[in-house]
């Protein structure tokens, strides 16, 4: 699947680093490394014991070369990374999964039981065995000249840790971090969506795969591999319904929002309806007026910032200022070039942006600056002893 955005990963400042923790919780944690064979791990996916729901899934980002060549590498018994599990709390024997995702996926789809549209695939793009082009895993079951290949692909050995008595999710953030801090860095969204699985998690992933207006604010045909369409609408709602209780840790605030919408879905189900219709409706309106790549971008960069797009949607997503800027668009992007070179506002969105004091201010500069441009009461927030207050 390719990539068409860029992110601007800087402002996530706190995902990207370890979170402050006891170090004496670091001693309960206990490792223990065995070699899975590839059947074996197929047979714990099948049983559901390694967490790879249809929401999970959906989220492919390998292309079928890519998963042809993992597969092609085990069957040719070459090295390959290891998957890191975590063992769900309350569940023996049931896990999720920290690293190798991507890996468990192409296991599930070539075997033919997963539920997405590659699943089945044919083996393409294969450097090695050329033999096996086109050659789906019914073909190595069914083949008995092929019956080698078979065996060398179901047992393969992988090596497989798993995380067992981990003591808070902070830890298990840390583990996700320090597991992804090569070239592609993952989301820690799909993190949050395996350790607070409830009604909230399904909507939001569900609304982030089928909105038509998200995938054109991120240019994506398919819902975003790495789960951060899901993060944005999560910071929306979690600004929207939680600002005067965010703390400056964007990564704790919406894990604590997310488990909180869990469990209160039923009372707080219409409340997110609602919500979301003005997000919709909001994105529908920013896309109109200054077109997708323009949005959350900085003038000389193509990259999406989070934080802008934060103050962008906080204000469009209220009904009249959303109406006052579809009257008045030209004066709308007349402001937001003005914003965009404002070096307070500049500051606020390129560096410790999850902090309380950034977070104010570009909601104060760019609240400010609608007010002006339309000629409208703008509801702002404010700052009180050292946290935001909407009221």
């Amino acid at each position: 699947m390719k990539e068409n955005l860029d992110f601007f990963e800087l402002e996530d400042e706190d995902d990207s680093i370890a979170p402050p923790c006891d170090l004496s919780l670091y001693s309960q944690a206990v490792l223990h490394s065995s070699d899975w064979t590839v059947g074996t791990i197929i047979d714990q996916l099948e049983r559901k014991n390694i967490e790879m729901n249809p929401r999970f899934q959906r989220r492919d980002a390998w292309s079928r070369t890519r998963k042809s060549l993992f597969i092609e590498s085990l069957i040719l018994n070459l090295p390959v990374p290891q998957i890191v599990l975590a063992e769900k709390k309350d569940q023996r024997g049931r896990y999720i999964v920290l690293d190798g995702k991507q890996r468990l996926l192409s296991l599930l789809q070539f075997t033919g039981k997963s539920e997405t549209p590659n699943n089945n695939f044919g083996l393409s793009g294969l450097e090695i065995k050329k033999d096996l082009s086109r050659k789906k895993y019914k073909s190595l079951d069914e083949n008995p000249e092929l019956i080698d290949d078979l065996n060398s692909f179901l047992n393969y050995t992988i090596r497989t840790v798993v995380i067992k008595n981990w003591p808070n999710y902070d830890f298990l953030h840390t583990v996700f971090l320090r597991l992804n801090t090569g070239s592609v860095k993952l989301s820690p969204q799909e993190l949050r969506q395996a350790l607070f699985p409830g009604e909230y998690s399904n909507y939001i992933d569900d609304y982030a795969a089928k909105s038509s207006s998200l995938k054109a604010l991120l240019g994506n045909k398919e819902p975003d591999a790495r789960m951060r369409d899901v993060e944005i609408i999560s910071r929306f709602l979690s600004f929207q319904l939680y600002l005067d209780s965010y703390h400056g840790r964007m990564k704790s605030f919406l894990d604590e929002c997310c488990e909180k919408l869990n469990k209160n879905w039923p009372e707080i189900k219409d409340e997110i309806d609602k919500q979301i219709s003005n997000f919709e409706d909001g994105i529908s309106l920013l896309v109109d007026i200054f077109g997708s790549p323009s949005i959350a971008r900085k003038s000389d960069s193509r990259s999406f910032n989070r934080a802008i797009f934060d103050a962008l949607i906080y204000y469009t997503a209220k009904f009249q200022i959303r109406e006052a800027m579809r009257k008045n668009p030209v004066k709308l992007k007349k402001a937001y070039e003005e914003i965009i070179s404002d070096d307070q506002f500049l500051n606020s969105v390129e560096s410790d942006t999850a902090g309380i004091p950034n977070t104010f201010k570009r909601l104060q500069l760019w609240g400010n600056k609608i007010q002006d441009a339309l000629e409208i009461e703008v509801l702002i927030p404010t700052l009180v002893d050292n946290r935001i207050a909407t009221r």
